[in-house]
């Protein structure tokens, strides 16, 4: 009987250099569908009403660059908010068009250490020459606060790379998310939704899920029977 990986997918059975026997996915997409990864310029579009905040996401982008698991190193970060139920909301580089990359703009070091690498189609970050959370400047000027530092062993920004290798991109956090709330596409319309900080984003999603003010959300009994 064949073998398939949770999302659906044939997997096939390698065996190691000692003996024992593995299973490789022979995914060639990403998502449930297994949807072509995008040529040239492609971001991370997160889906916001989808995300459960189980932090599978931050976990594989940890073990894929520093191979630990702790969120704090991870470049997509969630954030967990009550709206009044419950809600998480990621937080990832949205690899901007030039006219909006805030943070680029406002690094003080010639040339500057965070920049869009046009030929591997995401940003980068010069971590030699980066000044660390004592400058801070990236984090300040992205509307998202998207940057993030982790001194003082990583002291220099963290920012989404797409897990590029080898002019290779296969965001792990897209392939890991249980809820298909991480979509890895070529820009179909503006992502200026995608750019603003998740404070604003939480606000948003609970005057679309909750119409009523948060303190009306639900009514006291004396409200309803009266006193």
């Amino acid at each position: 009987m064949e073998r398939r990986d949770k999302w659906g997918a044939p997997r096939r059975e390698s065996s190691s250099s000692a003996g024992q026997v593995g299973v490789a996915a022979t995914r060639e997409g990403w998502g449930v569908e297994n949807l072509p990864y995008p040529e040239g310029v492609a971001y991370i579009q997160a889906r916001w009403d989808l995300c459960i905040g189980c932090g599978a996401c931050e976990m594989a982008c940890a073990f894929h660059h520093f191979g630990v698991l702790n969120r704090e190193l991870s470049r997509i970060q969630i954030f967990r908010y009550l709206t009044p139920l419950p809600k998480a909301v990621q937080n990832v580089c949205a690899q901007c068009p030039p006219q909006e990359r805030e943070c680029e703009k406002a690094c003080p070091v010639i040339p500057p250490v965070i920049y869009y690498d046009k030929e591997t189609f995401h940003t980068k970050v010069d971590a030699k020459r980066c000044k660390g959370v004592s400058c801070n400047a990236c984090a300040k000027a992205c509307p998202a606060a998207v940057p993030h530092f982790y001194p003082p062993k990583y002291d220099y920004a963290l920012v989404c790379d797409l897990c590029e290798k080898d002019g290779k991109r296969r965001p792990a956090c897209v392939d890991i998310c249980p809820n298909g709330a991480l979509e890895f596409m070529s820009p179909r319309f503006p992502r200026h939704l995608d750019r603003i900080h998740p404070d604003m984003k939480a606000e948003y999603l609970s005057k679309r899920l909750y119409p009523l003010p948060k303190d009306k959300t639900v009514k006291l009994p004396e409200e309803i029977w009266g006193k």
